[in-house]
């Protein structure tokens, strides 16, 4: 059973997976994962690592990564823009593991009260209690991520590769092996991420799944409920 809900501009999915492999990808926004039981692991493009009810892994937007699931899980996941990690003194929050026991039960009770919240001021507050308590100096890693969240905004998926190719200055073959080395993806993983990106929101704002398949340009309607269930782990149908 999965669910995806939303507090403000704060996304939250709930889940209970028993076997689930994500294709690589990544999210322009923060990512927290809290496992309630179970363990999840996660292949990131400099380390792996298993998550479980323990500990609280943090993402940073636009790091690439994989997850799997082998046996029955239960975890969530919180989804909260990178804007509400912005700071004046260029304080940023990298990817981390969290597994200081007191951290780990006050960083919970945060994210959960999330949904108890009822206007978009308390959710600020609540966020500004994670950044202050989680909130690092700045660093070299910092700028390199920097680079590549300047990189990918950028990228039109509707353009061919070709078409990147000339906009970038460079060769069809240079630019693919220089795209894959800086942002993570190669560009085709980016395109079909981003197409099921634009499934989802479509779906959300009611529009039918097989009306949404042709839009988007998928070859057939199981080719789409296929991409998107590997995405969402969730079928296009069950989404709401």
């Amino acid at each position: 059973m999965v669910n995806y809900k939303k507090y403000s501009d704060i996304e939250i999915f709930e889940g209970e997976i028993s076997r689930h492999q994500y294709p690589w990808h990544f999210h322009d926004s923060y990512t927290f994962i809290v496992v309630e039981k179970g363990s999840v692991f996660y292949e990131l493009n400099d380390r792996s690592t298993r998550i479980c009810e323990t500990e609280i892994l943090i993402i940073e937007p636009f790091k690439v990564h994989r997850n799997i699931i082998s046996q029955t899980t239960v975890y969530k996941a919180f989804f909260i823009p990178q804007e509400y990690f912005l700071r004046e003194d260029e304080k940023i929050i990298m990817t981390q593991e969290v597994n200081n026991p007191k951290e780990v039960y006050h960083l919970k009770n945060l994210l959960n009260n999330i949904s108890h919240k009822n206007s978009k001021r308390e959710i600020e507050e609540l966020i500004s209690e994670i950044v202050e308590s989680l909130c690092q100096p700045k660093t070299e890693q910092i700028s390199d991520m920097k680079a590549t969240m300047n990189i990918i905004p950028e990228l039109n998926p509707d353009l061919t590769i070709d078409e990147l190719a000339n906009k970038a200055n460079l060769s069809k073959f240079h630019f693919q092996r220089k795209f894959k080395k800086e942002c993570g993806l190669t560009i085709g993983q980016l395109k079909q991420q981003e197409k099921t990106i634009r499934a989802k929101k479509l779906l959300e704002k009611g529009k039918q799944s097989t009306d949404v398949a042709y839009e988007l340009g998928f070859f057939d309607q199981s080719h789409f409920i296929k991409y998107f269930k590997k995405m969402w782990a969730i079928t296009p149908k069950n989404f709401k």
